[in-house]
């Protein structure tokens, strides 16, 4: 009888230490500042990944960079090859000095498919075309096909990618571009009133194709950043060439802010992609051509990327102020009731993910809403 008694007391201990670590492991993944990163696809999800290694991680190592370089050539041709291939197929279409169209031609022989090798010949070829003005008047009509953000940006300096000795910069990090096709994470820790804080920051693939994935990391979710590529009032999606990239941006943010997985996480809203937008706005572009409702938009703002830029933020927050209808909710066993619908927007902010400076400070501005986020849901403040 002793002997079994003991047994028992030794099984209780074992099981008290057991909860009380499970119980301790619990308390240290509620502080755990999660962010999930949600957008439609190119809206720059990844760059502000890329940021935070950056601004918290002490950026990228040697090995990364030159595991990046196969990826930013690949940038480059995938830019050169659409530039030449969609000069046929806009309207009207653009062509070739009459010197450059052999090499015109010899770019669409390679295809669309990265080149095995990238000779000087090559190189040579990316040049001169870059420099031709057909070729610049097809960039500046970009928006009527689908072309990469970072295609200037390579393009420009291609007599340092083609240097055998060539290490990507920081910059040239955040400009490379590869398609998200899975869910990835980066932690981080960050100091916070006398006291180091971890995050752990989520990003799924943004492409009509990967958005089923989204649901597997909804629930729970403490905040929700959600970006919106403002410059994509002119384009298309890439998926179908049709629809309006900012319209399915505003779609997508309408479904998750509204979805019941997430009513209870904060979410964080960035206008994204302010510098090419202001570059469209001053270059002539018409908002109104895309949104008609943009010509009777009363504000007053010094210039027309300010009043673009206005417009597009306060459509998130008609979204965000126009709940969808009653539901119906279980209110104890076979019996519903109807219930409004309600989830907050806390905050929109105007950004450049390319641009470090302007990450790190709107960052720094938001930490504070995701921390207190965060430990309300947990039930620690």
């Amino acid at each position: 009888m002793l002997c079994r008694k003991k047994k028992i007391n030794e099984e209780t201990k074992r099981s008290n230490v057991i909860d009380n670590a499970l119980k301790s492991e619990k308390k240290k993944l509620d502080r755990i500042q999660r962010i999930l990163l949600l957008g439609t696809g190119e809206a720059g999800k990844t760059t502000i990944i890329k940021q935070m290694k950056i601004i918290h991680i002490n950026g990228f190592s040697e090995q990364e960079k030159r595991d990046k370089v196969a990826n930013i050539k690949q940038n480059i041709h995938e830019s050169i090859y659409a530039l030449i291939y969609n000069m046929s197929k806009i309207d009207p279409r653009t062509s070739l000095e009459a010197k450059n169209c052999a090499l015109g031609e010899y770019i669409l022989q390679i295809g669309e498919a990265t080149p095995r090798e990238f000779t000087d010949e090559y190189y040579n070829t990316v040049t001169a075309l870059w420099a031709d003005s057909g070729v610049k008047n097809t960039f500046q009509r970009s928006n009527e096909f689908q072309l990469i953000d970072s295609a200037a940006h390579f393009l420009d300096r291609i007599d340092s990618i083609r240097d055998p000795n060539y290490v990507p910069t920081v910059q040239d990090m955040l400009y490379c571009r590869t398609r998200t096709v899975a869910i990835s994470k980066i932690e981080f820790t960050i100091p916070y009133k006398g006291q180091n804080v971890d995050f752990c920051m989520y990003d799924v693939g943004g492409q009509r194709g990967e958005r089923k994935k989204w649901i597997s990391v909804f629930e729970g979710i403490g905040a929700i950043l959600f970006l919106i590529a403002a410059s994509d009032f002119d384009q298309t999606l890439r998926e179908d060439g049709v629809t309006n990239r900012l319209n399915e941006g505003f779609k997508v943010f309408k479904d998750i802010f509204w979805s019941r997985f997430v009513r209870n996480a904060g979410k964080i809203v960035f206008l994204n992609k302010q510098d090419i937008l202001k570059a469209k706005v001053e270059s002539g572009k018409q908002l109104e051509n895309y949104f008609p409702e943009f010509a009777n938009y009363e504000k007053a703002e010094p210039n027309q990327y300010h009043r673009a830029k206005f417009f597009i933020r306060d459509q998130v927050l008609k979204i965000a102020s126009r709940p969808p209808k009653p539901e119906m909710v279980d209110f104890f066993p076979d019996v519903e009731i109807k219930q409004n619908v309600k989830s907050e927007l806390l905050f929109v902010h105007f950004t450049v993910a390319t641009d470090t400076s302007n990450v790190k400070l709107v960052f720094n501005d938001i930490k504070d809403i995701i921390i207190a986020i965060n430990l309300g849901n947990s039930g620690l403040i």
